[in-house]
């Protein structure tokens, strides 16, 4: 049960990247919009309040009808939430590369706790732009680029942890399942971000990054990054007969018997060198066909 239960934890912790990753496609159509039709009935009243009164008609001015969040009012909207999205992905690209030479000198736990923690305090930062009535092009582009690094610490450590548990011999499957992550975190960034996107889109960046975070606390408390972790797969505890990542093999117990004049038998007598009497060295293992296993 320890290899389902690291599937679904692993599952569950690279499903919240991509949630916390969702909302921004999600305001930018808050960000800007074009609220001309929210005005529309007041216009319509002005209008016939005008013409009773015989007073001329005038065009409601640009900025009753803009209801943008500034910067992106500006005309050139388009490149500055597009320059959102490429400052995420460059530093996403570059992060990478540097994230895979990081985690393999670090404990995956410490390294992956590390960063849901610091994806989830970016992804708030940029919601709290909101309510604390941030209009700096430069505080959102740097929010991306930061949270674009920290959330490269995801896929390496989930990969290793895999597949640390699971061997080759059902990876394509296994992995065919587990990549599944994706689209439910998708969804469900979709589902939070999409609910308060007309009402107040500060809370759809707070509350994905509340969930990364707490996911980062979850995995510090219960991931097990190798099953020599546990006690059940120490070289004191090994039992009869304990399968291998691969499900393929079954490793031997090494038996001995004290009663030299026994005859042995010929596949123990395989474990003994030449002159027969002395075991090989500990460092040596026979794998044996599991029963029943193919190859």
């Amino acid at each position: 049960w320890y290899r389902a239960f690291i599937f679904i934890l692993t599952f569950l912790l690279y499903a919240s990247f991509h949630l916390s990753r969702k909302p921004i496609s999600i305001v930018k159509g808050e960000l800007h919009r074009y609220c001309a039709t929210l005005h529309e009935g007041q216009v319509q009243f002005n209008s016939w309040n005008q013409k009773a009164s015989g007073a001329p008609h005038r065009q409601p001015a640009d900025n009753e009808t803009d209801c943008s969040w500034a910067p992106f009012d500006q005309d050139n909207y388009q490149q500055l939430l597009g320059a959102l999205d490429y400052s995420f992905l460059c530093a996403y690209a570059i992060g990478m590369y540097l994230s895979g030479i990081i985690g393999e000198r670090l404990p995956i736990r410490h390294y992956l706790t590390f960063g849901m923690l610091a994806s989830g305090a970016f992804t708030a930062l940029f919601g709290l732009g909101y309510f604390y009535n941030i209009h700096s092009l430069g505080f959102y582009v740097v929010t991306q680029i930061v949270n674009g690094l920290v959330q490269t610490t995801g896929w390496p450590s989930v990969v290793t942890c895999l597949s640390n548990w699971f061997g080759k011999g059902r990876r394509g499957l296994i992995m065919g399942v587990w990549n599944s992550h994706t689209s439910v975190g998708n969804i469900l960034g979709s589902l939070i971000a999409g609910y308060w996107v007309s009402t107040c889109w500060g809370l759809s960046f707070i509350v994905p990054g509340a969930i990364v975070a707490a996911m980062g606390i979850v995995c510090f408390l219960f991931l097990i990054e190798h099953p020599k972790d546990i006690a059940c797969f120490s070289s004191l505890a090994v039992p009869k007969g304990c399968e291998n990542g691969t499900h393929r093999f079954r490793l031997q117990k090494q038996i001995f018997t004290d009663d030299k004049n026994k005859p042995l038998d010929p596949e123990l007598q395989c474990l003994l060198p030449s002159d027969g009497k002395h075991p090989v060295h500990q460092s040596h293992v026979m794998v044996l066909p599991a029963d029943g296993g193919g190859g």
